[in-house]
């Protein structure tokens, strides 16, 4: 069920009743809805960074929608004017449907919506945050396999892939790159585990790589021909592989901590330990080229853009210098910013969900600061935890899911009553 339109909510107020007030509120800027968000992490190298530029200021919620609520909270996906999201349909003791719905980018309206998979176990989480727009195709891993649908809805084909016992990791949306689409054999099992790609267009197997000797595979990343594949489990550290064939082009062995992210020559990664870090390391040599504490939940991932790397530590969004590991800013920790949140940049900004907790009930606020100084462009109140999903970001909107059943739209709003916008 979608909520009512800007319009429709001012004809049901009355226009004349609000004309004493819009005269002095200026306006924020019209969307055009332009870009695509094709990932959590938004590409394969997961820099969490998109050219297009995003909503400031007033921050206002343009729409919502209901979505069904079951674990996890999946991160929205948009390309060619909708908004695709996971999400799964849960209950004790009962059949869980796991459905892919396109909503429109501008209204919210709901434009389909096909179910993907059907399970009857009860766990505490029923798919991955996995959901992945590229060549008008639609990719999601539930726990069953990889499914493919258009984006007209259609399911186009299914390649079993199972996730046992645990559902690690709670994000895994598949590379899809160089004609192929991969992903793991995650959750914990008895090895081998595996790394498993198929044909992007008609899901044929083209390779599979097994680890007899690691656990748990984590969040992929990949760049220029290389998948990258973090083992979460001791030293069973960093593997790279050949996109194309499946083999092993180098191994380190290092105390993984969550999503690698690639940035040109330099690989930034998340270590487990006391205390934990981050290290960046450069890609052809191996050289340590920086390492800096960071306290942190292991769904978090990093960005990167302008030459800075962005991440959440102890209650705060840091932005360092990515040659160096300088400090350049921080955000917080008043307001308290969530260490689940993975910072998305969306050209000049960056984007962060944080805590008011000097305020009653102690709200989440959507905040857009400039990435290149931390300064404050913009918030909107947040009527509710967006738990551990990201947000999807295309031109002067901006797009996220709330743990409790609801896929929110905010824009820049020149005006607003009762939270939501109704003028720009």
């Amino acid at each position: 069920m979608v909520s009512p339109t800007r319009r429709q909510f001012l004809a049901a107020v009355g226009v004349s009743a609000l004309s004493a007030t819009t005269g002095c509120v200026s306006g924020g800027d019209h969307p055009t809805y332009e870009g695509t968000w094709s990932r959590r992490g938004f590409d394969d190298a997961r820099t969490g960074f998109s050219p297009v530029t995003g909503p400031t200021g007033n921050l206002a919620v343009a729409w919502r929608a209901d979505v069904f609520d079951a674990y996890p909270t999946s991160t929205p996906v948009v390309g060619d004017e909708r908004v695709y999201y996971l999400h799964t349909r849960g209950g004790q003791d009962g059949e869980h449907e796991s459905v892919v719905s396109a909503f429109d980018v501008a209204t919210g309206g709901e434009i389909w919506q096909t179910t993907v998979s059907v399970a009857s176990f009860d766990q505490i989480a029923y798919h991955h945050d996995s959901l992945v727009v590229a060549n008008r195709r639609l990719y999601v891993r539930t726990f069953e396999g990889l499914h493919v649908l258009t984006t007209d809805g259609d399911l186009s084909w299914t390649h079993p892939v199972p996730t046992t016992e645990q559902s690690y990791p709670v994000v895994a949306p598949p590379i899809v790159s160089d004609g192929m689409a991969v992903t793991a054999t995650f959750g914990d099992r008895t090895p081998p585990s595996g790394i498993v790609a198929v044909d992007a267009e008609n899901g044929r197997p083209r390779w599979r790589a097994g680890f007899n000797a690691r656990k748990v595979p984590w969040t992929l990343s990949a760049s220029e021909g290389r998948v990258y594949v973090p083992f979460f489990d001791g030293d069973s550290g960093l593997v790279a592989l050949d996109i194309r064939t499946g083999a092993q082009e180098w191994s380190l062995s290092l105390p993984v901590g969550g999503p690698v992210t690639i940035a040109g020559d330099t690989i930034l990664v998340p270590l487990a330990g006391d205390p934990e870090s981050i290290a960046a390391i450069d890609r052809r040599t191996f050289e340590l080229l920086w390492l800096e504490p960071a306290s942190r939940r292991a769904e978090s991932g990093l960005a990167v853009a302008g030459g800075l790397v962005y991440y959440v530590t102890e209650r705060m969004l840091v932005a360092r210098r990515l040659d160096t590991g300088e400090p350049v800013w921080s955000f917080g920790p008043t307001p308290v910013v969530s260490l689940s949140w993975t910072p998305v940049v969306a050209g000049p900004n960056v984007y962060v969900v944080a805590e008011r907790t000097n305020e009653p009930a102690s709200p989440n606020y959507l905040y857009a600061l400039d990435r290149s100084t931390g300064r404050n462009r913009g918030s909107g109140r947040i009527l509710g935890s967006p738990d551990t999903a990201g947000l999807a970001v295309v031109d002067g909107a901006a797009y996220l899911a709330l743990g409790r059943g609801e896929l929110l739209c905010f824009e820049s709003c020149g005006f607003a009553f009762g939270g939501r916008c109704l003028g720009q």
